[in-house]
């Protein structure tokens, strides 16, 4: 093993085949480490991610999990990175909340099986917002605008040009054409909430974004972009059957297959202008 390039980088020696030729060559991993999340002084989950931005995953989490709906009720959070010394291999991130908190309580689940009933567990049927409200204003954007986001992002996945093994979530002004936040993880659920987490802790609105994905739009991720209020959601990829009920349901905007002049618009298509 060789020193570390970066938190985010490590190189290892492979043997690298290309045809009949077998060499010894050098190649570069994104690093991969755990993150064990305490909530009220219980270990609560644990994350393998890509180190960095360790508080923002925390709180991205928390808030698309459903174990908070706001920064005002963490009420304290620490961060102890791993020590060797004391056989602490792992990042410890503490909160307290002003609340208890059910560990058996999975919200995520607990949507995935109203959405497949097509009704809550009273009976009820779902609506846009029965889950997280909806997005406080309404945005539009254009065509030109999708495509172009969405072209520029391989150039902002630095992590993945030198590795190839990471996913990238940004979040996007329309009225501007700006991204405003965004992240690379091992995982795109971790990448999601740390974008969350930073919208959190600089207190940036997230209900007048487009969220960016690199990789397919799954259940999951729907989820999490209602959880945080964002409105339209574009992926290079495709999403999955029950992603789509969610967005409909939600009123998110989701969009699939941005790959150059290409899309598909799966649900809420006004705010798109020329469809609209």
């Amino acid at each position: 093993m060789f020193p570390e390039v970066n938190p985010h980088i490590q190189p290892v020696m492979a043997w690298k085949v290309q045809g009949q030729e077998v060499r010894h060559s050098q190649e570069l991993l994104a690093s991969e480490s755990l993150l064990v999340l305490a909530i009220n002084g219980l270990n609560a989950c644990h994350l393998l991610y890509l180190p960095g931005l360790e508080t923002e995953l925390g709180l991205g989490f928390l808030l698309t999990s459903g174990v908070i709906e706001a920064m005002a009720e963490v009420l304290e959070i620490r961060l102890a990175p791993p020590d060797q010394s004391n056989g602490r291999f792992y990042a410890h991130l503490q909160v307290r909340l002003a609340k208890s908190y059910d560990v058996k309580r999975d919200l995520s689940a607990l949507t995935a099986a109203a959405v497949l009933r097509g009704a809550d567990e009273a009976g009820r049927s779902l609506r846009a917002a029965q889950f997280r409200r909806e997005p406080g204003q309404e945005v539009a954007l254009t065509l030109e605008q999708v495509v172009a986001l969405m072209a520029a992002l391989p150039q902002r996945q630095e992590i993945f040009r030198r590795t190839g093994a990471t996913h990238a979530i940004f979040l996007a002004d329309p009225a501007s054409g700006e991204v405003v936040l965004g992240a690379e993880d091992v995982g795109r659920h971790n990448a999601f909430d740390k974008v969350v987490g930073q919208a959190l802790m600089k207190n940036i609105s997230t209900a007048d974004k487009i969220a960016l994905l690199s990789g397919r739009a799954s259940f999951e991720m729907v989820f999490k972009a209602a959880r945080a209020g964002i409105p339209l959601m574009a992926s290079v990829s495709a999403p999955t059957s029950l992603a789509v009920r969610l967005a409909e349901l939600q009123g998110i905007t989701l969009i699939g297959f941005v790959r150059g002049p290409r899309l598909n618009i799966y649900t809420h298509p006004q705010r798109l202008v020329e469809v609209g």
